[in-house]
């Protein structure tokens, strides 16, 4: 009777502890981004900003390791010409952006796309973007800004 009820006790105790550990986490790559764009930046890009160099910070604000957060950034072309993404670089793996390859018209918009990956990031955050226009000015630098508990 004594081993029956220490066996129930060890495998309640089993289950707990894997209900305590599991709570929060999700399969790798099964992670949803939460969406903040409550109101999307907006970046005015003009010959005079580029050749002096654009720069701007996305705060992510406060979250959990793990989570991952999706930001929009809108850029306008405000240039007498067509402006060019040619490329684009990153200061860590953790962040990702998606952007149309299409010229942004003069006096159109087009929108970045960023999320900010907090797995394996502890405390205060800052990482960098840079995009490349085809018109030679110094690069748009992005910084992401978060803080992860």
């Amino acid at each position: 009777m004594k081993s029956a009820r220490r066996d129930i006790v060890a495998m309640a105790a089993l289950l707990l502890s894997a209900g305590i550990w599991s709570c929060g986490t999700s399969p790798k790559g099964a992670s949803t981004p939460t969406n903040t764009n409550d109101n999307i930046q907006t970046i005015h890009l003009t010959e005079q900003a580029l050749e002096q160099g654009l720069r701007d910070t996305l705060r992510f604000g406060r979250m959990r390791q793990g989570e991952v957060i999706a930001k929009q950034l809108r850029i306008v072309n405000d240039q007498s010409c067509p402006a060019v993404i040619l490329r684009h670089a990153t200061s860590c793996g953790c962040t990702t952006v998606r952007y149309g390859r299409k010229p942004i018209a003069i006096g159109e918009s087009t929108t970045i796309d960023f999320e900010f990956n907090s797995r394996g990031e502890m405390g205060w955050q800052m990482k960098l973007l840079e995009f490349y226009f085809a018109e030679n000015g110094s690069p748009l630098k992005i910084y992401i800004e978060a803080e992860v508990e």
